[in-house]
């Protein structure tokens, strides 16, 4: 194999699949990149943690064309090291030359019949959605997704198509997220699907950095999604034990208001330098036209911060996870959002404020915490 191709073009696509490299793995191979250099002046690259798959190309000038497996990590601190320009790279045996002007490096290479099989896509794709509102939704429900729970269908988000929009639901058990924004489907129905949280912080990466639709499969137990020259494909989780999430979804909360994202943001944050450290609790106390954020900490001591706004309902004392507040606060994208209470112990209901033509709705449900 030799070919020759632009620094900065192919450590781009070497730095996007750094995500899906896997790191602990006892299989040395998964710690690669499988390199193809074809005939047609293009290197491809795939690599993949057995559950998900990145798949990208880059232009070269391709002399001998070969595969070569070539340690993932090293090969990114190679490029990133190197000057701009032109490199000049060949495989020899086991070794993998790279050239620049007076620079040089071999890296050792494992057998690329060794690399495991990714999937690839057939046929049409089942639905298109913008890359900018797909990469909006994954933001919004990526941070409800539990990172330790042992229970296995919480640990990604149900997709689900509903008319023309796409929907995604994220729960951890103690908050759920919901997004929706119009999407297409094309050909055949869009099954349900449980797309698992690497996936779709990778899928996020390169749709936040595309321009364009985003075209997606979901068959035979996986998800392709085409975001301009890349792909990735993941396994789909088991989904048919995901939580009833309509059932959680608060239907009659009539305590509702609306604040600025930052002022609330900001007072979260403040009182929760003195929340306590095991529960995290935060409490807000309505009242006529002012919200009371206050945490207490028995060993630091206590905060309060309070915060005009336009309410004339009835009182209501409540309390929850400051940093479940926060997530939400953080992501949400608005200057202002809506909040509806219902009872002390009933769950909360927060929402972005938007134009009533805008056909992006998200909701963001949070257990109560006793006080």
């Amino acid at each position: 194999m030799k070919f020759s191709l632009d620094q900065a073009s192919f450590m781009r696509e070497i730095a996007l699949l750094q995500g899906v490299i896997e790191k602990k793995s006892t299989f040395p191979i998964l710690h690669h990149v499988l390199l193809t250099a074809t005939e047609e002046g293009r290197v491809t690259m795939v690599a993949t943690d057995l559950e998900v798959g990145f798949r990208s190309e880059v232009a070269a000038t391709v002399t001998t064309p070969g595969k070569a497996a070539v340690p993932a990590r090293r090969l990114y601190e190679v490029l990133r090291r190197l000057p701009s320009g032109t490199l000049s790279i060949r495989l020899e045996g086991s070794a993998f030359h790279i050239e620049c002007d007076r620079i040089k490096y071999k890296l050792t290479t494992q057998e690329p019949d060794q690399f495991p099989a990714v999937r690839t896509r057939e046929g049409s794709p089942q639905a298109v959605v913008a890359s900018d509102l797909l990469a909006e939704m994954i933001k919004m429900i990526l941070f409800a997704i539990t990172t330790d729970d042992p229970r296995y269908t919480l640990g990604g988000a149900q997709w689900e198509f509903s008319d023309d929009l796409l929907l995604m639901v994220a729960t951890d058990g103690h908050r759920l997220s919901i997004s929706s924004r119009p999407a297409q489907q094309v050909g055949k129905d869009f099954p349900v699907v449980l797309v698992p949280r690497t996936a779709l912080r990778e899928l996020q990466r390169l749709a936040a950095d595309h321009e364009g639709d985003v075209y997606l499969w979901a068959n035979s137990g996986s998800l392709i999604a085409l975001v301009g020259h890349r792909e990735i494909t993941t396994t789909l989780q088991e989904n048919h034990r995901f939580p009833d999430y309509r059932r959680v979804i608060p239907q009659n909360n009539d305590k509702v208001f609306e604040i600025g994202t930052q002022a609330m943001r900001d007072a979260v944050d403040r009182a929760s330098v003195l929340r306590d450290e095991e529960t995290k609790l935060v409490r807000l106390e309505l009242g006529a036209n002012l919200l009371r954020v206050m945490a207490v900490n028995d060993k630091f001591g206590s905060a309060q911060e309070e915060v005009n706004l336009n309410y004339a309902g009835s009182e209501i004392e409540i309390g929850f996870n400051a940093q479940y507040l926060l997530d939400f606060l953080n992501n949400v994208g608005t200057e202002q959002i809506r909040v509806l209470l219902g009872e002390p112990m009933g769950q909360g209901l927060f929402e972005p404020v938007r134009p009533a033509e805008d056909r992006r709705h998200d909701r963001y449900v949070v257990m109560p915490m006793a006080l």
